[in-house]
């Protein structure tokens, strides 16, 4: 709106030039983010491991896995923690526009009738008539208040609610990053129990088979009863394994679909059992650690949530100054309609308004220690961010390179098992060795090839682990869909 400069008394425009020159002026710290100190590499990392990470936001495919790509962009679509942090994004970008709209002129019009009867003899109304006869009113105008953000409070208030939206929209990235970790960890979570569901399935056979053949030699006398009855005992060991991991397989398809925003029946088609356990690469690129500020999502809100506390004391400290608004009013008034829009009828008032809490029991003080202690807490809880989440990529990227280890030297113990059980069995089946050495090399193949199939689940759940402590997951530029402004398009 522009105001008409011909209705402020000329005493006034030097006042007001003098205003609108001290606008820019905000009370309060100005934010800079903190400097803190950082380590130039993780303890664990070698020299290749400092290189920026490649794709950190698109890590799933490294596992080249179709199945686990198509369920992270079903969770991006239908998980029902995202869109919680979308309306909360969405909550705050409002809150942020009512902030903002506090640099505009509030402009309202009116207009009213009213049918009005005075006492007999009233002196308290100028012009005051005698008779009480009654007499009609017509108004109709507009009205404006422009409050001049003197000393920032404004600006401030703006400062805060952007720093509030910002951290908001950190928090929905962070969940993308939560969120798709925790489906992918659950669909190896998956992956690996069908393996070892199929594995059981192979020992059931296996151990059936060999209790045929020692029930053969039984019959002819070749064999004892105790042998028969050790080799009944595990196979029904093998067989109630598979009850076991049915439940295991059941709860965690309940959880991944869950994240889905489905049901488990949902996820028949998507989780067959020719699926296969997902295989993390070898080498890692992580960066430094002065990457997770750019890079971890709930650092960057932290960091944001500390620039609106800081903005806070400035909103807090103008209240210790006087406030400046500009008011005016144009409108018509009579005692008949016919008459109101005449120019005769006009009526006008403009000018500034000071206002000066000068005496308030020390609140507006205690409002800044207030916010000044709220600065301190979010500072803290900044710092304390930062130090965990270089904890979490210490200890997730000692997971991943020990878990790598492991799957390794199990698959050597593996291979090993697995001779000694074909040389128990041949030499059984040429008479040299007890049907029971059989059975124990048979066990043990299993056990050892039960913790291969997890320790590769384990590698490659320690891989996503990794991604997920270091940020990754996440588009740089993407912003949530607000409803809002679907609406806003739409209209």
């Amino acid at each position: 709106m522009h105001y008409n400069l011909t209705m402020i008394r000329p005493a006034f425009l030097p006042l007001l030039v003098v205003v609108l020159a001290l606008t820019a002026c905000k009370v309060g710290p100005n934010y800079t983010i903190p400097d803190m100190p950082l380590p130039d590499q993780y303890a664990w990392a070698d020299g290749d491991s400092t290189a920026p990470p490649q794709e950190p936001e698109y890590w799933w495919r490294q596992f080249e896995d179709p199945t686990l790509d198509l369920l992270i962009d079903i969770a991006d679509q239908a998980n029902y923690d995202l869109g919680i942090a979308v309306a909360r994004v969405e909550q705050y970008a409002a809150q942020y526009g009512i902030a903002s709209s506090e640099l505009y002129p509030d402009i309202g019009l009116l207009a009213n009738y009213t049918r009005n009867r005075t006492p007999s003899t009233d002196f308290t109304i100028p012009g005051f008539s005698i008779g009480g006869n009654p007499y009609n009113s017509w108004r109709s105008g507009i009205g404006a208040t422009w409050e001049i953000d003197l000393f920032g409070r404004i600006a401030r208030a703006i400062e805060g609610a952007q720093g509030d939206l910002q951290s908001m929209v950190e928090d929905w990235r962070f969940a993308q990053v939560t969120i798709r970790a925790e489906v992918a960890t659950s669909y190896i979570t998956i992956r690996t129990l069908q393996a070892r569901m199929a594995l059981a399935n192979r020992n059931i056979s296996n151990q059936q088979k060999l209790v045929d053949l020692v029930s053969g030699q039984v019959e002819r006398g070749t064999a004892t009863a105790i042998t028969l009855l050790r080799a009944r005992v595990s196979l029904a060991e093998a067989e109630a394994v598979i009850p076991q991991l049915g439940t295991s397989l059941a709860s965690e398809t309940a959880s991944l679909a869950l994240l889905l925003g489905a049901t488990p029946g949902d996820l028949d088609g998507l989780l067959t059992s020719k699926g296969r356990i997902p295989v993390p690469p070898n080498d890692v690129s992580i960066g430094i650690p002065a990457d997770l500020l750019r890079r971890r999502p709930d650092v960057r809100a932290a960091e944001r949530s500390l620039a609106a506390a800081t903005a806070g004391i400035g909103e807090a400290t103008a209240g210790l100054y006087p406030q400046l608004s500009l008011t005016g009013q144009f409108g018509f008034g009579a005692s008949s309609f016919q008459q109101m829009f005449q120019w005769a009828s006009h009526a006008y008032t403009a000018g500034p308004q000071i206002t000066w809490d000068i005496f308030n029991g020390d609140r507006v003080r205690s409002t800044i220690n207030q916010q000044k202690a709220i600065t301190r807490s979010a500072l803290l809880t900044y710092e304390s961010t930062m130090l965990q989440a270089i904890g979490e990529v210490e200890g997730s990227l000692v997971g991943f390179t020990l878990s790598a280890q492991q799957r390794d030297e199990l698959v050597i113990a593996t291979a090993d098992a697995r001779l000694v059980y074909d040389l128990a069995l041949q030499q059984y089946e040429r008479g040299v060795t007890s049907a029971l050495d059989v059975v124990s090399a048979l066990e043990f193949l299993l056990e050892v090839e039960d913790v291969l199939i997890q320790s590769r689940g384990l590698a490659a759940e320690s891989l996503v682990t990794l991604y997920r402590s270091l940020g990754g997951g996440w588009t740089p530029g993407d912003m949530p869909d607000l409803a809002s402004t679907s609406e806003d398009e739409s209209s």
